[in-house]
């Protein structure tokens, strides 16, 4: 037996596809300088440990930015509530200590907390990026 015989490539993989995705195979392909380079550059990369961690990545930063969208919102939305309110009661001669310390601070300080913890999980994930 031929030493190269191990290596050489004589088995192959039929795959059904619409004609749309073979539209896309060729387009995504036409880059390479066969079909069976391309599938191989796509499973290498796909198989690189690196690539997957990306990939997890990419999808713990997506769910991170859902996570804390609506939580953003209401702290802002709270904050300014406040602050107006405060502004308005100030502006009558209207307000008194207490409120600031009853009302304005409890919601300062929630939002402080809310704040911490979703600064606390963007540096969670920008080290495991790091790591990358």
């Amino acid at each position: 037996m031929f030493p190269n015989m191990k290596n050489q490539r004589t088995k192959y993989i039929k795959v059904r596809m619409t004609p749309e995705e073979i539209q896309q195979f060729k387009e995504k392909s036409a880059s390479y300088s066969s079909v069976s380079h391309y599938i191989r550059s796509a499973l290498a990369e796909y198989s690189n440990i690196g690539t997957k961690r990306q990939l997890e990545l990419m999808n713990d930063l997506g769910l991170f930015y859902r996570k804390y969208q609506n939580e953003l919102s209401w702290a802002g939305g709270n904050l300014n509530q406040s602050v107006k309110r405060a502004n308005e009661l100030a502006v009558a001669g209207l307000l008194a200590p207490s409120y600031i310390q009853e009302v304005l601070l409890p919601i300062i300080l929630e939002t402080q907390k809310t704040l911490n913890r979703i600064k606390k999980d963007l540096d969670s994930l920008t080290q495991k990026a790091v790591r990358i």
